[in-house]
């Protein structure tokens, strides 16, 4: 009797014990670049709080959840079922702003995703600049810069851009053999098409036999030069400090006399170390003028930097200038480097 009322009594328990109930977490990115969700796959006891966190890629902000409650980036679930969680983001928006002095327009051609006028990020936009009648585009201010028109602008953050146009009788443009020309063939931006890449450009003061000026594909087109094609220079550990290359005489960059109008020049350089980028200007005659050095701040990236060759005006035998010389890395060497320059532009303050 003691038997069976024991046999009954383990049978009671058994049938009373249960495997605990146990549910599955399933998280996931909407889109999938957009971002990552903690935790991607867990379990949970029946009733249970699953906590989770959303966090967004560089470029991607968060913006609710499907599955879940909320629109902060951590969130709750009491798992009482298996669950599927998905963390929604969008792309973060930027503004073009656009201004114009003197008569013209500005028109916007989205190449790359985004929307009319705050456009997605990593939007690639062409902007040209479109003069009225008797009016000339001149020069693009602000977050870009130079004449090359139309311009391709890569938006990772809000940009303000200016176009610039002046009457035609006050911007004749284009240099001619007699100098009268206020503006130099530019920009010089070494595109198929455009001024530079045709050039014959010869280098000087790298030691012997020395590499000639390359035009290659841009190394980081995701900064402020979108452009496709650039000039690279090697200079030589054996070469001189003031190795350059020099553009032929009169046929490559025309001729040209600087005024208030185009003696602000700029050039955007990409280096791997800090180190003075020379420009020296040379009239028909062969009479060079000083040349004018600034040097750059970054490394492993695109620089733009600016010189005032106002002191230029009026200067020189005949001041009409027919060619340009760029030293791209004026310092001793102790190793070969490498400089890319590329968008030489000629404008005003």
């Amino acid at each position: 009797m003691k038997k069976l009322f024991f046999v009954a009594f383990v049978l009671t328990i058994l049938s009373c014990s249960e495997d605990p109930i146990v549910h599955t977490l399933f998280t996931s990115s909407n889109p999938i670049n957009g971002g990552s969700v903690t935790p991607s796959k867990a379990e949970y006891d029946n009733g249970e709080s699953a906590q989770i966190t959303a966090v967004a890629s560089s470029e991607y902000v968060f913006q609710n959840w499907t599955g879940a409650s909320g629109s902060e980036t951590s969130t709750s679930v009491i798992m009482d079922m298996d669950k599927l969680v998905t963390a929604n983001f969008i792309k973060k928006k930027y503004a073009l702003n656009i201004e114009t002095v003197g008569q013209g327009n500005v028109t916007e051609k989205l190449i790359k995703s985004g929307t009319v006028s705050n456009y997605n990020s990593g939007s690639i936009i062409e902007v040209e600049a479109v003069p009225s009648e008797g009016w000339k585009f001149t020069e693009w201010q602000g977050d870009i810069s130079g004449q090359k028109n139309p311009y391709i602008i890569n938006l990772i953050s809000d940009k303000s851009i200016k176009a610039v146009f002046n009457k035609n009788d006050s911007d004749s443009g284009g240099g001619d053999d007699t100098g009268n020309g206020t503006m130099p063939n530019g920009p010089i931006d070494f595109e198929t098409g455009g001024y530079g890449a045709n050039w014959t450009w010869t280098v000087f003061e790298n030691s012997e036999n020395p590499p000639a000026l390359e035009i290659v594909s841009n190394p980081n087109s995701s900064g402020i030069n979108t452009s496709s094609t650039v000039a690279k220079f090697t200079a030589l550990s054996s070469g001189a400090a003031y190795a350059g290359c020099e553009s032929q005489h009169g046929s490559d960059i025309g001729s040209f006399k600087f005024d208030s109008n185009n003696s602000i020049v700029k050039i955007m350089v990409y280096k791997t170390v800090i180190s003075d980028v020379g420009l020296k200007f040379v009239e028909s005659d062969g009479e060079a003028q000083p040349e004018v050095k600034v040097a750059n701040t970054k490394t492993n990236e695109w620089e733009e930097l600016t010189f005032d060759l106002s002191g230029s005006i009026g200067k020189g035998k005949t001041g009409i200038i027919d060619q340009i010389v760029i030293f791209p890395d004026f310092k001793d060497r102790s190793s070969d480097h490498i400089i890319y320059f590329d968008n030489i532009s000629f404008g005003s303050n």
